[in-house]
């Protein structure tokens, strides 16, 4: 809410070191409030089919040595196909998605042709049944129970890790799924030469999102919807494709989220500062993911400057990637020192590393505790 807390919290947006550590969420959350973290829970998954008159098959195919994995989705307005190169041993049985980071390099034919299958897209990004709704709403029971136990908070809308076998990465998303389902050179091109083939495809995708956001609002009542934003960033956008395209749907999933008195999280980690007007006059409470370091454009000053003019928050500060996991404990120590100092004063402010720490490795954890340590030195500093 931007107000000023007892102390600036720490909540660790994404911590796979430790999660790949814990057989449940349960056991996840309490063993960063072990820690001494302001952990927060996930309500659940919310998973999705595709439509009933889809048909799905998949094979792979080998030629000169290399595999790929193919998929054809028959839809009633005609097929779509795609094919990936395997690399590094993946794709492979068992893990082939149809959305994820690793697709986007890897794809000989993408799956969705923005210039002739956006009618088809909707019977892909499919329905949300009864049988699925019924799960998220008993694991959204659990995650309250957590929330009541613990005073924590409850996110909806995005979780950090997906199971293997999962056809998609569930969550609120926008042109994450444009670049999964359609790589990006032609999404860029055709923002550009043809904006509104690229908007249709930005509102099929943010259709999905509404409706997933009303799901989560009356079955699992979270604190906080969060829409992930990663290649929404001016690397892939100008300002102006940006502001025709993406902001207006993130303005109408604000306004359903502030409807029902919630709060709305935007995932965003780099070259941001060209938008920054357009993201907080959507009315965004908390960006997500300020990295300093490996972020472009993210200079700390200035972003702190301008959220606590409009009383907005900040969740992040100390990248996990190059500090946390490459850098030193002394290294640690001082970025969050200046993360809790620049970003923390008067409030608005949750110190975590952007975006993960995932390396296993003596390093890594030598930093993670020295970064929670400094934390509680510091955390009462403006």
């Amino acid at each position: 809410a931007g107000e000023k807390p007892d102390y600036i919290p720490c909540s660790f947006m994404l911590f796979f070191n430790l999660q790949n550590q814990c057989a449940t969420d349960t056991e996840f959350v309490e063993r960063q409030l072990d820690l001494g973290l302001d952990a927060f829970v996930h309500a659940g998954y919310l998973d999705t089919s595709f439509h009933p008159d889809v048909q799905y098959s998949e094979w792979t195919e080998t030629k000169d040595g290399e595999v790929f994995f193919c998929r054809r989705i028959d839809t009633p307005k005609g097929p779509l196909t795609g094919r990936v190169k395997q690399v590094g041993g993946w794709p492979n049985e068992g893990d082939f998605p149809l959305m994820k980071d690793w697709i986007v390099s890897r794809a000989e034919e993408v799956l969705v042709k923005p210039e002739q299958d956006l009618e088809k897209l909707p019977y892909v990004l499919g329905e949300f049944t009864d049988e699925q709704i019924g799960k998220l709403k008993e694991t959204a029971r659990e995650a309250q129970r957590l929330k009541d136990k613990y005073g924590l908070l409850m996110e909806g809308g995005w979780k950090g890790t997906v199971k293997p076998g999962d056809q998609r990465d569930p969550g609120v998303m926008g042109a994450d799924a444009m670049a999964w389902l359609s790589g990006y050179e032609d999404v860029m091109i055709l923002s550009l030469e043809r904006p509104e083939l690229i908007e249709e495809y930005s509102r099929i995708i943010h259709q999905w999102n509404m409706r997933q956001i009303e799901i989560y609002l009356d079955v699992a009542s979270p604190d906080l919807i969060v829409r992930r934003g990663w290649y929404e960033t001016t690397e892939f956008w100008t300002p102006e494709a940006y502001r025709r395209i993406i902001y207006p749907t993130i303005k109408r999933e604000v306004d359903l989220v502030h409807e029902a008195g919630k709060k709305y999280g935007y995932i965003i980690t780099s070259a941001f500062l060209p938008i920054i007007d357009d993201i907080l006059a959507s009315g965004i409470d908390v960006l997500i993911g300020l990295d300093p370091a490996q972020g472009k454009g993210t200079e700390m000053h200035e972003v702190k400057r301008r959220f606590r003019e409009k009383g907005r928050c900040l969740w992040g500060g100390v990248s996990g990637a190059i500090t946390v996991e490459l850098g030193t404990e002394d290294e640690t120590e001082v970025a969050v020192k200046d993360a809790l100092f620049t970003l923390g004063e008067g409030g608005g402010f949750i110190l975590s590393p952007v975006d993960n720490v995932r390396e296993n490795t003596q390093n890594a954890w030598r930093n993670t505790y020295r970064f929670i340590e400094a934390w509680k030195r510091y955390r009462t500093v403006w």
